[in-house]
């Protein structure tokens, strides 16, 4: 009897083992043998116990009865009567007894079973929790050092001042592929302040369609191009983090944890305003004029940056010229030290 509850339950302790298994593949954590070990033993235990100590009594009984036989105090038919009956009635009490602890194996094996099913789903959970999400929102602040281009290298700009603007947006970063991609979509919606400071006392004016240089006429402190600039931008990225693993075996997913690098291009609209500043009589005296001066108002560009963790350095040539018709032409070059916040 004890046999065969120790083989049931061994039977399906081998069962639940292969379920955990399916439940536990890509070196998911399944929980130990011991305990379950442990208690099976505490009942083989028992039952071995519940068995020696009916075959005891079964024993003193018997013995009983032959002594009555012997002292001719009872037949032999009925003495057979007598350990028939004994024999049935231990019997009975062992049976009563296993099938007791025939119910504790069932839960015992019923619990575990649930626990790992439970466990299972827990750890797909926890699983994708390790994984960061497909599409990942953050907002980006730059400083940057802005550079006008002008053709045969004319020296109209100063080139003076580490930051000479600033700028700020929003960008959503989407895995190209499968979990483990390292390829990105990075679409970015900015907005950048430039400025530009004109050498010699210039300043621009729109004449009959034309941008010119022009002299102020009078001494001045500061003569800039001002530009604000609204930019839609789409870039490949390619982010080289290093995949860790968790204490069970399980990669962890995140971007940006290392050197990334992208490239793409861009797409904008610009405005420009003139600002000048100087004395005059003893006082200090501001201008800041917006006009069209024959600004090409519709920008684009392309542009790339290479980053480590949250701070990137991204450089971007806009492809049109700053004027539609000026005294030369020009194009613009940005480049920036970009914080990111995920």
């Amino acid at each position: 009897m004890k046999k065969l509850f120790l083989n049931t339950a061994f039977c399906m302790f081998c069962m639940m083992n292969v379920q955990a298994q399916e439940f536990f593949t890509d070196k998911r954590p399944v929980q130990s043998a011991n305990e379950f070990t442990r208690k099976v033993n505490d009942i083989s235990y028992d039952i071995d116990v519940v068995i020696k100590k009916n075959k005891d009594l079964l024993k003193e009984e018997l013995n009983e009865i032959d002594k009555k036989v012997e002292a001719n105090t009872l037949t032999s038919a009925e003495a057979d009567v007598l350990r028939k009956e004994k024999a049935e009635f231990y019997a009975k009490e062992i049976e009563n007894a296993t099938k007791l602890q025939e119910d504790k194996i069932k839960t015992l094996i019923n619990n575990k079973i649930e626990y790992n099913i439970n466990f299972s789903s827990d750890m797909s959970a926890y699983q994708k929790q390790l994984i960061e999400n497909k599409s990942l929102f953050y907002v980006k602040y730059a400083l940057s050092k802005n550079i006008m281009l002008v053709e045969n290298d004319q020296d109209y700009y100063k080139k003076d001042g580490a930051v000479t603007g600033f700028g700020a947006g929003f960008g959503l970063k989407t895995r190209l592929g499968k979990d483990l991609s390292r390829v990105y979509w990075n679409s970015t919606l900015e907005m950048y302040y430039q400025t530009y400071k004109l050498n010699n006392n210039k300043t621009i004016e729109s004449v009959n369609g034309t941008t010119n240089l022009v002299d102020i006429g009078f001494p001045a402190k500061k003569s800039n191009l001002v530009m604000g600039e609204f930019r839609l931008g789409n870039y490949i990225e390619y982010d080289f983090s290093k995949r860790k693993a968790d204490e069970f075996g399980n990669t962890i997913v995140k971007s940006r944890q290392s050197f990334f690098v992208g490239a793409g291009g861009f797409i904008g609209y610009t405005g420009m305003t003139k600002a000048l500043q100087y004395e005059k009589n003893g006082e200090l005296y501001r201008e800041n004029t917006q006009a069209k001066y024959n600004v090409n108002n519709f920008t684009y560009g392309i542009g790339g940056y290479l980053g480590y963790k949250f701070v990137n350095i991204e450089v971007s040539y806009n492809l049109n010229q700053v004027f539609k018709k000026s005294f030369a032409n020009q194009n613009t070059l940005n480049v920036s030290l970009v914080f990111n916040l995920m």
